[in-house]
């Protein structure tokens, strides 16, 4: 059932207060409990003892032969590193384990999104900065719906392979623990995978096309046989320097790409967060005919 309207505390409705629209990052105390009490529910002895392995945690022998319980009440571990290692980490996304899936937690693939669909409905309830990326099978910050909206149908509009690479990217960059020069690489690449075949077949199929030499085509070498569906001044289809501005801003953006350079060194996270959101951009207008070959 939809809601009529946003959920307002009655006194603070009846003050005539606006709607309080925070974010919580961190696990707020009316969120800690229902928490807890989802990964004891999600969690098994034997992946219990993988998260705690991969978190480089050691088991305490005040937990008597329970890696879940030292996971699930020890006030020391950042509960939601613990859980985005648990979606991470789960049995589920692997073929292989899928006998033992059925063994510890006895569930199914479907039982498993499921109890990760009522921990995105957890976070979103209370208020979290986070939520869960059914795709990449961890936590990620929250956007504004319509950012989300937009992301969401340039990963469904394009190639497998250049979606892929976008999802990546956008958890990289909104992630637990975010990783600026991972989200470069990925965006990048995400350009690459629908730009390269569209504007340089041969290239791309010998592989050795590059978002580099899409630029070169599209800037210098042949812009005169491309278009933008855009209409210019004069009503008709505009040149393609907009869409080439963009690819050069990407693509000079990436500090980090090789090691000894001059201008070489770690992205900054607003660098990332900036390069994934023209990254998508790019992904939707490359993916539906907005530059185009003149006829």
């Amino acid at each position: 059932m939809t809601e009529a309207r946003p959920f307002q505390p009655l006194r603070d409705r009846l003050a005539g207060k606006p709607l309080d629209t925070t974010l919580h990052d961190g696990v707020p105390e009316w969120l800690d409990q229902p928490l807890r009490t989802w990964l004891n529910n999600s969690t098994s002895q034997r992946l219990a003892q993988r998260v705690l392995l991969r978190l480089r945690v050691a088991y305490e022998a005040r937990y008597p032969d329970s890696h879940k319980v030292q996971l699930v009440s020890n006030p020391a571990l950042d509960l939601l590193t613990v859980i985005d290692a648990v979606l991470q980490l789960h049995p589920a996304w692997s073929m292989t384990d899928e006998d033992q899936l059925w063994n510890e937690h006895r569930m199914t693939r479907d039982d498993v999104i499921e109890s990760f669909r009522a921990l995105d409905a957890l976070l979103k309830e209370g208020g979290s900065l986070y939520r869960c990326d059914f795709d990449q099978h961890c936590l990620v910050r929250r956007v504004d719906d319509t950012t989300q909206a937009a992301v969401d149908a340039a990963v469904k509009g394009t190639s497998a392979s250049a979606a892929d690479h976008l999802r990546a990217a956008w958890a990289a960059a909104y992630g637990l623990n975010p990783d600026p020069d991972k989200v470069f690489n990925e965006a990048i690449r995400a350009v690459e995978e629908v730009a390269c075949p569209l504007v340089e077949q041969k290239r791309a199929e010998a592989g050795s096309a590059t978002l580099g030499t899409v630029i070169g085509v599209l800037g210098k070498n042949a812009p005169h046989k491309w278009e933008l569906v855009l209409p210019g001044k004069d009503g008709q289809p505009s040149g393609v320097e907009p869409i080439v501005s963009m690819m050069e801003a990407l693509w000079q953006a990436q500090c980090s790409r090789h090691g000894g350079a001059l201008k070489s060194r770690r992205q900054s996270q607003d660098e990332a967060e900036a390069a994934v959101h023209l990254a998508v951009l790019l992904v939707q207008w490359l993916s539906t005919g907005v530059l185009r070959k003149k006829p």
